[in-house]
């Protein structure tokens, strides 16, 4: 008996979020695919581009959801990060997406 394909929820729906969920779309290794951003809209957006796709595709569930939306996922990919300011140092990023996802973190693990 074959495995079920897992649920996969995406925490960040920039462009590598979007990006890695088309691919998980195509690719047809995924059973569901939920994708999470702070921005609600643009992972509707997101969301409603890559159900449109869904016909030429391998059939799964696409949504977009709040962190609610990790219960019961197999894998948890977190793409979520501030994008480097001019002039920023690259360290100075880091700190900045650590705190992300300090605050990310505990939303996915409760």
């Amino acid at each position: 008996m074959r495995p079920l394909k897992p649920k996969v929820s995406i925490i960040g729906a920039g462009n590598v979020g979007s990006s890695f969920a088309f691919a998980l779309m195509i690719s047809g290794i995924a059973r569901e695919i939920v994708i999470i951003d702070k921005e609600a809209k643009k992972a509707a957006g997101e969301c409603m581009d890559l159900n449109h796709g869904l016909s030429f595709t391998h059939p799964a569930d696409i949504s977009f959801q709040g962190c609610e939306g990790c219960v019961g996922s197999d894998i948890v990919v977190i793409t979520a990060g501030a994008k480097q300011k001019p002039g920023q140092i690259r360290i100075d990023l880091a700190k900045t997406n650590t705190d992300i996802f300090k605050e990310i973190i505990p939303e996915v693990t409760r």
